[in-house]
């Protein structure tokens, strides 16, 4: 069995709420959230010290994406409304009406941008000029989360009707619909080669798939006590972790399903409420960010056996 080793190496406070999405910046030693508050916050790893206010927006933000190649940071609001931050000149300059309810994921495919919303919409935008391409409406429930899979050329999403629909990404049709959870899907992962999906939610199970056999059920564990809402892959892929309701973070080998570490308050001086996001800086650092109105930033190594 793998070793972990964890410590914290720093606290960011700033946010006066919840904090609910964590992008990486255009730098690597720096990287971004979002709040309830409404605030895009810029923080740097290195100096570990106050955020600088990038900028604020009327309605909590629920999700950032970063166009590294252009510097627009894409941040979903809970309005359903898309704002468009041009880093460079350090100011919105665009706010789109793009769902009627929050903007749950963002994510870019080359040159397209894909949305998901509390409407449960799924929505396909040029990358270029924000033009609406595709317009998917397979359920009235919520559409959560979202995951792309490179290698299969597929798009997996998440709802609160307690279904994983899986699209092309070539012309988005639909492909399958998995019964996969007793209730919403908060987060959807594909492991690095493609091969398994991973899903967790509000039923505290977590849930792996295999694409290549219709999606057969290949692990079903009950990860967390309260809502899983976040699982993430380290950029090696050997990792991965998954935060919760319940105030925890934990680490899983990704290759044996094995979980190494639980991160919680008593032990490691974890977060004090839900845990809602977590963001990879580097295969050895993660990010976490919470209810508590903090993020935390963890040093994680492992040790040889």
């Amino acid at each position: 069995m793998s070793i972990i080793n964890v410590t914290k190496v720093a606290h960011f406070s700033g946010h006066n709420s919840p904090i609910y999405s964590l992008s990486p910046a255009v730098h690597p030693h720096e990287f971004y959230s979002g709040g309830n508050d409404g605030y895009v916050v810029l923080w740097n790893t290195q100096t570990k010290g106050d955020g600088k206010l990038l900028v604020q927006v009327n309605r909590p933000v629920y999700s950032l994406c970063l166009d590294a190649a252009t510097q627009t940071l894409f941040c979903g609001a809970a309005s359903g409304n898309l704002h468009v931050v041009d880093l460079k000149a350090g100011k919105e300059i665009r706010n789109i009406e793009a769902h009627t309810l929050g903007i749950y994921d963002i994510k870019i495919h080359y040159n397209q941008l894909i949305t998901c919303g509390g409407d449960g919409a799924v929505k396909v935008w040029s990358l270029t000029d924000l033009t609406l391409l595709h317009h998917h409406q397979e359920s009235t429930k919520s559409a959560r989360c979202l995951a792309i899979n490179e290698p299969q050329n597929i798009m997996a999403v998440g709802f609160s009707d307690h279904k994983i629909r899986v699209y092309q990404l070539n012309d988005f049709t639909l492909l399958n619909t998995l019964d996969a959870h007793t209730n919403s899907v908060f987060t959807v992962a594909f492991t690095h080669d493609g091969h398994e999906l991973l899903s967790g939610g509000r039923d505290v199970m977590l849930r792996s798939w295999v694409v290549k056999e219709n999606y057969r059920l290949d692990v079903d564990v009950p990860a967390h006590t309260l809502h899983i809402n976040h699982i993430a892959f380290n950029p090696s892929g050997k990792l991965f972790a998954t935060v919760s309701m319940d105030k925890t973070i934990k680490i899983w080998e990704t290759e044996k399903f094995q979980l190494l570490k639980v991160i919680d308050k008593f032990k490691l001086d974890g977060h004090l409420s839900s845990v809602n996001k977590c963001l990879w800086v580097d295969d050895e650092t993660l990010l976490t960010g919470s209810d508590d109105k903090t993020i935390m930033m963890w040093k994680i190594e492992l040790e040889k056996e």
